[in-house]
């Protein structure tokens, strides 16, 4: 099975090792079948919208047939032409059948660049290019729509029931008819299974699907003194009555020099307090690099946007631009805008088609609410599409790059 990214955002290649349709790799990635009984009532939803848009050319030339047959002697041509009933019922045989050709073509449109016809809507299917999970196609959905009205008009009704009933003989268990191989396309249910047609939801199940697996931690002892299973080297021999541990005081008091005995600062690499920590995040807040993933390092401050070609809106004011070459069209235009505060580094997606995740360097991954402004931690990773940069503090990278 492989997986291949193609220009549009929305395709994802499912294909086996000889180039065909992989329906293991649908399964896994959530979509379901849509079943006969929902693609039959889809159909008979579509068939009886035509059969009403059919009555003014039933009902207006009902009364021309009926004294055509009714006539004695049965009248010719000219007869049939020149009596009272023709004018009338030939108008309401062009108002029926333009009704009719306007649905169709109405319902070949929808089909082709939206997956779905009036029935198909209503009973929550789907139809989607069966290799790629795209939208099936204008040309694909019009060749398949020709291919079925030639047989109706070659046998009449009886034309239509082996392409009909197509589905039930399909060896890849998948519901794929005559009329889906010709159209290339697959009619999957959207409420039972996943919509690939929901870009987000779309990138989620792909996300699962080449995720791996991370092993549980086992669980800690308990370090309270009452609990089961508790070390019982942690476990004090005797309360301390004090109420609060003070650190060891220098000088007077203690028979040495209180110069010589006064607190020294921990050695280089000795772990820094947590308010020494915020700190240095906060001074270095001016300064931060960027590191992308093709070993590119930016120094950036105030603010600036990130996509394959940013540009701000009409009046916005940016001081950095950064475009990125994304030949997979992950990113998109405009994706991410970013900025350099008191508070430190923060992001904002830009509303873009596939999102944007922040990884902390602890691994845990966040997808961002467009539009939302989020800061992010030293050492974090930034993922905008297919590629991804590493936030770090200006003061320690410059140390280390100038």
């Amino acid at each position: 099975m492989s997986v291949t990214l193609e220009e549009d955002d929305e395709v994802i290649l499912g294909l086996d090792g000889e180039g065909r349709p992989d329906p293991d790799y649908a399964r896994s990635l959530g979509i379901v079948p849509a079943s006969a009984g929902l693609r039959s009532l889809a159909f008979a939803i579509d068939a009886a919208i035509v059969l009403l848009l059919t009555l003014p050319l039933s009902l207006g030339t009902l009364p021309l047939w009926l004294g055509v047959v009714l006539a004695r002697p049965t009248p010719g041509p000219v007869a049939i032409v020149t009596s009272d009933g023709f004018i009338t019922g030939l108008i309401f045989y062009a108002i029926g059948q333009g009704a009719v050709s306007i649905f169709v073509l109405v319902q070949v449109i929808l089909h082709g660049i939206r997956g779905i016809t009036v029935g198909k809507a209503i009973v929550g299917i789907r139809s989607v290019n069966v290799a790629t999970f795209a939208k099936p196609g204008f040309w694909r959905i019009v060749l398949r729509a020709l291919v079925f009205w030639c047989a109706l008009a070659i046998i009449p009704i009886l034309g239509a029931v082996p392409f009909l009933l197509s589905p039930l003989w399909d060896r890849e268990k998948r519901g794929r008819g005559w009329l889906d191989r010709i159209g290339r396309n697959w009619l999957i249910d959207a409420r039972r299974g996943l919509d690939p047609f929901d870009a987000k939801a779309l990138r989620h199940a792909r996300k699962r699907l080449t995720a791996t697996e991370v092993a549980q931690a086992p669980a800690m002892p308990s370090l309270a003194t009452g609990a089961s299973g508790a070390v019982a080297s942690f476990v004090p021999a005797s309360r301390s009555r004090s109420g609060v541990i003070a650190p060891r005081s220098f000088g007077a008091g203690h028979g040495g020099d209180a110069e010589s005995e006064s607190w020294q600062p921990p050695e280089v690499g000795t772990p820094e307090p947590p308010a020494a920590r915020v700190q240095a995040a906060a001074t270095s807040a001016n300064g931060v690099i960027l590191q992308f993933d093709d070993g590119v390092r930016l120094e950036v401050s105030g603010t600036g946007l990130v996509g394959r070609g940013p540009e701000p809106r009409p009046g916005e004011r940016v001081e950095q631009l950064i475009p990125i070459a994304d030949e997979s069209l992950l990113i998109s235009k405009t994706h991410l805008g970013f900025g350099v505060d008191d508070g430190g580094f923060w992001v904002v997606d830009r509303g873009s088609v596939n999102g944007t995740s922040v990884v902390s360097p602890e691994g845990a991954s966040v997808d961002l609410v467009p539009w939302e402004q989020q800061h992010v931690g030293w050492n974090s990773v930034v993922e905008v599409g297919g590629r991804s940069f590493t936030v770090l503090a200006g003061t320690e990278s410059n140390g280390r790059t100038k």
